[in-house]
């Protein structure tokens, strides 16, 4: 039996969950800094609640604690928190007796910064959004963001030079000084694709499949709501030449692009070092990414994924529903 404990209840986490059900030899562990994550409750799941991955001290703790007591044999990030912590106890010296995907953390860094990634690819023969170094010479519209949030946290897409120091005052008291002054790239929905690339322990590539975003929650972009695989070559040499000048990658990674809707040139927007939040779009498709990832890192060894061996491609429509509990989890560990 394979313990495997899946780090944040997010939508990911529900892609393993829905794509690891079949397999019998499995058990699942969530963890989640929220009582309220969907995820824990979840049937055939083992529930924690622990500290936010950036309280560093108190997240390790916790997880070393789950990891001793239950024998967990596979460790997954499926946040960018997540991601984030344990990247940095992994720089710091932890080796927990687990499985798991050990990326290069300069790569990471670099990877997960969306200004610097945009910076450090300047040399590569590719459109790259242009990025401003001061509020006084932007042409609008401009696009201001947190270098390192997820899910749209802090991103505003501004016409006037008022509201840019206005909003560029609270993202800076939110986020930090630390913020990303972009060329905004027109294009509404369906101009949002993704690349995402699996990659083995030594950086070999095993697995590619390229995706749109139908609809998104918001028009210019962020969260998929509607999606579908699609056939964009041009995007997966792009995303493998993206990874390869950032120094290499082990794991699932999730590159953005978006689709000018003038031009139809793709600009890459960000890159997220896992399995993207509507990733089971790839798993109903028969790309069972989740699987592979397992397999990977039990065996060393999976079969290679990619959208020539879909049959019949299915898209889909994300819905919402309440999940009624008879009470919440309330203590940690």
């Amino acid at each position: 039996m394979t313990k495997i404990l899946i780090l944040s209840g997010t939508a990911s986490a529900v892609n393993y969950k829905r794509a690891l059900g079949s397999i019998t030899d499995v058990t699942l562990f969530v963890t989640d800094s929220s009582s309220y994550a969907a995820v824990l409750y979840e049937p055939d799941v083992t529930p924690f609640v622990v500290p936010l991955a950036r309280n560093i001290d108190e997240y390790r703790k916790a997880l070393d604690f789950i990891i001793r007591k239950h024998s967990i044999d596979v460790l997954i990030p499926t946040s960018d928190h997540d991601m984030e912590g344990v990247m940095q106890l992994l720089k710091n010296g932890w080796d927990p007796p687990v499985s798991m995907f050990k990326p290069d953390f300069d790569a990471y860094h670099k990877l997960t910064h969306k200004g610097d990634l945009i910076r450090s690819l300047n040399k590569l023969e590719m459109k790259l959004p242009k990025l401003y170094n001061s509020l006084d010479e932007v042409h609008f519209p401009i696009v201001l963001k947190p270098p390192r949030e997820g899910g749209s946290k802090g991103v505003w897409i501004l016409n006037d030079q008022d509201r840019l120091i206005k909003k560029y005052q609270e993202v800076t008291r939110v986020y930090g000084e630390d913020v990303v002054l972009q060329e905004y790239i027109p294009g509404g929905a369906g101009s949002i694709y993704l690349a995402l690339l699996l990659f083995d322990q030594k950086g070999g590539l095993r697995g590619e499949v390229t995706s749109r975003s139908t609809s998104t929650f918001m028009s210019w972009g962020g969260g998929g709501v509607s999606g579908e695989i699609v056939d964009e070559p041009e995007l997966l040499e792009m995303a493998k030449e993206i990874i390869a000048a950032c120094g290499g990658w082990q794991g699932p990674v999730n590159l953005e692009f978006k689709k000018h809707a003038d031009t139809g040139v793709f600009y890459l927007m960000e890159v997220n070092c896992r399995l993207n939040g509507y990733s089971y779009l790839t798993s109903m498709n028969g790309l069972n990414f989740p699987k592979a990832i397992i397999e990977l890192l039990t065996n060393g060894n999976t079969e290679f994924l990619s959208s020539d061996t879909i049959e019949q491609r299915k898209n889909f429509v994300l819905s919402f529903r309440e999940t009624h509990c008879e009470s919440f989890l309330g203590k940690k560990h």
